[in-house]
Formats: C-alpha cells, sequence, structure tokens
C-alpha cells in the first residue's frame, strides 16, 4: 500500500461525498438517508443511547419499517450495554433485525470488553452512506446545556456504498470481515467523480487498511498534512513517519482537543506536545466542546475520515471503518472546513511547555505510559480470549 497510497489505480471511481458535522447537520442527514432507504437499511454504531437523540433516530427506523424496508441493525454490546429491555423489545417487535456484537458475559467485568465495533456506518440499499465517528446520542448532536461534540462523517453515494453494504452484511453475521476487491465498473448517472475506497481496520482478521494507509500517507507526503485526533496516541510506526515527513519540510498540523471525556487521556496526548513541537510540528486546541473526530488530509489530495483513532486500541482491539477519498476537491473543502475551525482554536506555542512545572510533567509522563500500557493489555485479554474460544 505504502507506493500506491496516491494512485487512483487503487480506488473505484464515480463517487460524491460530502464531509458532514457532528450536530443537528450530521442527524438530519442520517435521517434523511433512513428515509430515503427503498429496500435495505445496515445500521451499525458503538454507541446508542436511550436519551432525544436515540428516540428520533429510532422513530425513523421504525417508519422505515413501516414501509416495508429490511433493517439490520448491530450495536457493540459495551458501547450501548445501557439500553432498556423495552427499547430493544419496541425494536426487535416492528421487525428490525437487531443484535447485540460480542456479547457480554453475563457476569461483566472490567477487562472482559472483547473486540469491539468502534465503526459507525449507516448504508442504504447499497447507493447512499454515511461513515464516520458519529455515535446515536446527545452529546453528539447537541442540547440547550451542551454543545455537540464535534466530530465527522462522510455522505457518500457512488460504487463504495456496495462495499460498504458487503461489510456491514459480513459484520452483522459474524463471519470474517474483508471488502471487496476495488474494480471500475460502468458509472452510475447520479455517482460523482471522486476516486474513494474502504479501509477497514481488524487485526483479528488480519485487516489494517486504515492503520496501513495513515502510515503509508505520512511516509510519501510532499507537502502537507493535517490530522485532526481525540484520543491521540499514536503507534512507533506512525511517529516515525510523521517524524521523517517534517524533516522532508512537510508541513504538519495537528487539531487536538483542549477538553476530552477521559482527563487520563488528555495528559496523555500532551505528554507528546514536546516531541510534536521538537519536529516542527504546529499544535492547535479545541476548546470550545469535546473534541472526538478523527481525520486527516494530505497533500490537499488524499484524505481519510472515519471511526480510527491514532492509538493502539484502534489499531489492534476494535473493528474500524473508514472512508479513503482521492480528490483534490473534496480535499479542498475539508481543508476549507478545517481551516474555520483552527480560527477558533487555541495555538500551542512551542515554548508553554517549560511552564507546566514538576508535577503536571510527571502526570503527563504517567498517564501517558499507563494509557501505552492498558491498551497493550487490552489487546493480550482479547486475544488470550480469543485463543481460549478456539481451542473450546
Amino acid at each position: 500500500m505504502q507506493s500506491t497510497i496516491f494512485s487512483s489505480d487503487h480506488y473505484l471511481a464515480g463517487n460524491k461525498l460530502d464531509l458532514v458535522r457532528s450536530g443537528n447537520p450530521f442527524f438530519d442527514s442520517l435521517v434523511q438517508l433512513i428515509d430515503s432507504a427503498e429496500k435495505i437499511l445496515y445500521f451499525q454504531v458503538y454507541i446508542f443511547e436511550e436519551d432525544e437523540t436515540g428516540r428520533f433516530i429510532a422513530d425513523a427506523l421504525l417508519r422505515a419499517r413501516e414501509r416495508k424496508v429490511e433493517i439490520y441493525m448491530a450495536l457493540d454490546s459495551y458501547g450501548s450495554k445501557n439500553l432498556s429491555k423495552e427499547f430493544l423489545a419496541e425494536l426487535r417487535r416492528s421487525g428490525i433485525h437487531f443484535r447485540y456484537f460480542s456479547p457480554l458475559p453475563k457476569h461483566f467485568y472490567a477487562f472482559r470488553m472483547g473486540r469491539r465495533l468502534h465503526c459507525k456506518v449507516m448504508v442504504a440499499d447499497a447507493k447512499k452512506a454515511l461513515v464516520g465517528g458519529i455515535n446515536i446520542a446527545n452529546k453528539y448532536r447537541g442540547t440547550s446545556e451542551e454543545p455537540a461534540w464535534l466530530d465527522f462523517a462522510v455522505h457518500v453515494e457512488g460504487p463504495v456504498c456496495a462495499d460498504l453494504m458487503h461489510i456491514s452484511k459480513l459484520i452483522h453475521g459474524k463471519k470474517s470481515t474483508r471488502t471487496v476487491r476495488n474494480k471500475k465498473g460502468v458509472q452510475d448517472k447520479h455517482e460523482g467523480n471522486a476516486f474513494a475506497r474502504v479501509a477497514l481496520n481488524d487485526w483479528w482478521r488480519r485487516r489494517n487498511q486504515v492503520s496501513a494507509g495513515y502510515r503509508a500517507a505520512f511516509r510519501n507526503a510532499e507537502r502537507s498534512i493535517f490530522i485532526v485526533a481525540s484520543y491521540f496516541l499514536p503507534s512507533r510506526g506512525v511517529r516515525t513517519a510523521l517524524k521523517n515527513a517534517a524533516a522532508r519540510g512537510v508541513e504538519i498540523t495537528v487539531l487536538l482537543p483542549g477538553k476530552l471525556d477521559l482527563p487520563m487521556a488528555k495528559r496523555a496526548t500532551r505528554y507528546l506536545y514536546r516531541w510534536l513541537s521538537r519536529n516542527k510540528v504546529e499544535i492547535y486546541e479545541w476548546d470550545e466542546s469535546v473534541l472526538h473526530g478523527k481525520i486527516a488530509v494530505v497533500d490537499n489530495n488524499w484524505t481519510t475520515v472515519g471511526s480510527y483513532n491514532l492509538n493502539h486500541l484502534s489499531e489492534y482491539s476494535s473493528i474500524e471503518t473508514n472512508v479513503e477519498i482521492l480528490d483534490k476537491d473534496f480535499a479542498a473543502s475539508v481543508n476549507k472546513t478545517l481551516a474555520g475551525l483552527v480560527k477558533k482554536c487555541i495555538h500551542i506555542p512551542a515554548d508553554s511547555f517549560n511552564n507546566r512545572g514538576l508535577i503536571n510533567k510527571f502526570l503527563d509522563w504517567i498517564s501517558y505510559i499507563l494509557g501505552r500500557w492498558f491498551m497493550l493489555f487490552l489487546f493480550f485479554l482479547i486475544a488470550r480470549g480469543h485463543k481460549y474460544k478456539n481451542i473450546q
């Protein structure tokens, strides 16, 4: 993948794509997608909460069932564990084919979380889809008391949707996840001109397309890299690729959270600021709400959007789905959006790290060490659990 990451021969032609931001823009787009479904809809997400936003989306799904749309809904059993029996019963009574992915043991305890379904994919009739990092909950839509968490999705129309449908079908059927071989076919008259492809990360099934795509794009970058990341704890391979890119004169910008739902994760990310600064990376913090986005643009041409976080948890322990787009016009629209966000961000100057004090520096360091080791330990437990299953 390293030498072909920017080659259109390895992407599907004829896609129309639009970046969608969290809040009402995403949820209105999602309802439109559900309402447009004619025959079949796949709906897969990590968190689905039983709040006003969850009810809003559930009502759209129930309307689709009244039109006899076949709906296959898979939620992660850990991320969506708080849904009531009554809520789930209503979905099942309507005829929705509902399942929990990787059900938790009856006597749940913290380290038996298993392999998680972290992707957020909704596909209608293999023609239209939404793929991103946005869960179904009030905090992603926003309320009168709290602004929406900042996140993104991509609305897709075109051949890529057939791949997304295929992957969703396999995940729902608990079979090995794999992507359809990309072939350039006849373009539908309603499709666009962008080249795109599905990237899947499922380490247990030997699929590391998202992580490999990030590394390859960074290694081959010539001019610019812009990263939006929430739980930013990149692997050694990603850090090496960024360091080498900076040495080549590539301009690198990262937009990171000023506030996070996990304070320890924020400290762990902040530990990397000194390293980023040494490698001439421009650092900006988004402080208007919780930043939950996962997106990157390279050389104003290649873009990746989805659920994948730049950390070990996404690389080794979760099923993640991104869409990779090779299109200058789409990259330009994303860059315009990100430039608007940067204007509202706090710039972190290189000399600001010297004033944090020894206690804060120590807490940042220990958070980083513990965070990385926890992710690796969790992966060990998941791998051990799968090995145990295989010998039963």
